[in-house]
């Protein structure tokens, strides 16, 4: 007999041994669906995301997938990569959101920007009118907080899992 369970955001049913709602990408774990306990290691993130294979994600960028979508993104960007609903200026790289509801959902224009750095990468809150939650902490707005793979990151009600390939601190590009 298949044990099945309803997810708590969007009610959809799952088998009992899923790890992530089928339908959103909630985590089904017991684990409030506004926090994930994120891990540095990506094998282990991509087993409770169905929707991110690890090895589409680029070296130099990020893999998001978007609750209740089933595509996820690939996105490779040189220093900052700007989450919201409107194209930006024309030297920077925007994940447009607005075709999957961002207005609806509270999702600011410039709403929060994930940001490269030597340790890896770093998400700040853009002064959004309906704030930015990296797993279950509420963003200071312009303030970094370091983006470990496998972490959920929360635009007003849009959520948004995010992973990134582990720096290798070991290899040496020639």
């Amino acid at each position: 007999m298949v044990s099945e369970r309803f997810c708590p955001v969007c009610h959809n049913l799952n088998e009992d041994t899923a790890l992530m709602c089928s339908s959103c990408g909630a985590i089904l774990d017991g684990i409030p669906t506004n926090s994930v306990i994120p891990t540095e290691d990506v094998n282990l993130v991509v087993e409770k995301s169905p929707f991110i294979k690890a090895a589409l994600i680029p070296e130099d960028g990020v893999g998001i997938h978007v609750g209740g979508t089933l595509m996820p993104y690939y996105l490779s960007f040189d220093k900052e990569l700007i989450l919201g609903r409107q194209a930006g200026a024309p030297l920077e790289t925007v994940l447009d959101l607005s075709l999957l509801n961002a207005f609806d959902l509270g999702v600011s224009r410039r709403h929060a920007m994930i940001r490269r750095t030597d340790a890896g990468f770093d998400v700040l809150d853009l002064a959004s009118r309906n704030g930015t939650w990296l797993n279950a902490t509420k963003l200071i707005p312009h303030q970094p907080y370091r983006l470990i793979s496998g972490s959920q990151l929360r635009l007003g009600k849009m959520q948004l899992f995010i992973m990134h390939r582990a720096a290798d601190n070991s290899a040496q590009k020639k």
